[in-house]
């Protein structure tokens, strides 16, 4: 039994890279057409792009694996069913159980490769690329490692420490200097974010500098015409893809306490939580599929239905975090829920078919 187990193993296997390479291909492409209208922006060029779309490869590898999941284990299976060949493992006493814990331990074995891409690559990959593309599109940029970045606005040099998801910067330091240039002030700001034309700033310190000495000033709430390219803010926005899943943790309780909106980033770490649950799921209803309805129908049929489900399981999951985020509802539920309607189909089919 051990040789059948492998031998349906390789079949999956097989199927799910062939499956992950055209949908990283597909991918890849439209990353890449839609960098094209940002040639020629600043020093964005040809080989950015490119060198964008290459570093977020791993990224966009990561978040299609659920569906080339789906897509190989229809590809190995169909093709075993199609030769007769689950109807000899039948004969041969290998029950649909058996052939299910085969198909589940052959992704569990996928899932330590993909999520070593997708909690080490990826989240690096994203970073620089953003970085990489921040620096080329905008002049008198420098962006840290911690994902803050500077800014050289005439005779201001400013300093963000964090780009929130709603668009909100937080950590802000505003040194102004004279034609010297010497340092004049300098103010900290604790949040910032963008209202109509102007920068709403919430807990200002100023500290301004003179030959008489010190002079400090406070304010709780100030209104500002212009701080930052609210362009910038966006690009450099901290998104979860940038992040390992420890590095989210910290950084949502960090959030909480600057008192910011973290729900976002709470639906992204439970949502990488639940993704190898996806990726399981996904294979079962292959296996259910297989063994039920599409078990003799011909490879572009089963490709179709395939395609159909995983953009059905992207639609519905896109639904449920958009209204959790918009009605409150928990994230874990937010994220759990697409993981375990597809279960549940999976099982369904293979208690009626099996």
């Amino acid at each position: 039994m051990k040789r059948l187990d492998s031998y349906i193993g390789k079949a999956v296997l097989g199927g799910t890279l062939l499956a992950w390479l055209a949908v990283i291909a597909l991918e890849s492409l439209f990353a890449l057409l839609g960098e094209l209208g940002d040639i020629g922006r600043g020093d964005y060029g040809l080989s950015d792009a490119l060198s964008f779309a290459l570093l977020t490869l791993p990224g966009r590898a990561y978040q299609s694996f659920p569906l080339a999941a789906l897509l190989g284990a229809l590809l190995g299976l169909g093709g075993l069913a199609a030769r007769a060949e689950l109807t000899a493992f039948g004969l041969a006493g290998c029950s649909p159980a058996r052939l299910v814990r085969a198909v589940l331990q052959t992704g569990a074995l996928m899932l330590v490769f993909v999520l070593a891409v997708g909690e080490g690559a990826a989240p690096a990959g994203e970073q620089l690329a953003r970085q990489w593309r921040a620096a080329a599109l905008f002049d008198d940029v420098g962006v840290q490692r911690d994902a803050g970045f500077w800014v050289r606005d005439g005779q201001r040099v400013i300093q963000v420490g964090q780009s929130a998801q709603d668009g909100a910067l937080l950590d802000i330091r505003v040194y102004e200097l004279d034609s010297t240039p010497r340092l004049r002030s300098a103010i900290a700001i604790s949040r910032a974010r963008k209202d109509n034309d102007a920068w709403l700033l919430e807990d200002l310190r100023r500290s301004d500098f003179s030959d008489q000495g010190i002079e400090v000033d406070r304010q709780d709430n100030s209104r500002w015409a212009t701080l930052i390219d609210p362009r910038l803010a966006t690009l450099l926005t901290r998104d979860a893809g940038t992040l390992s899943l420890p590095e989210l943790g910290r950084y949502i309780a960090y959030l909480q306490r600057n008192a910011s909106d973290a729900a976002f980033y709470r639906l992204a770490y439970w949502q990488r939580l639940t993704a190898p649950l996806s990726v399981l799921a996904m294979l079962l209803l292959a296996a259910g599929l297989v063994l039920g309805p599409l078990g003799q129908k011909s490879l572009p049929q089963r490709l179709l239905a395939g395609v159909a489900a995983g953009l059905a399981f992207k639609l519905f999951g896109d639904i449920t975090a958009h209204a959790g985020l918009v009605y409150g509802f928990a994230p874990w539920a937010s994220a759990l829920l697409p993981p375990v309607a597809v279960l549940a189909a999976g099982l369904l089919l293979l208690k009626r078919y099996a």
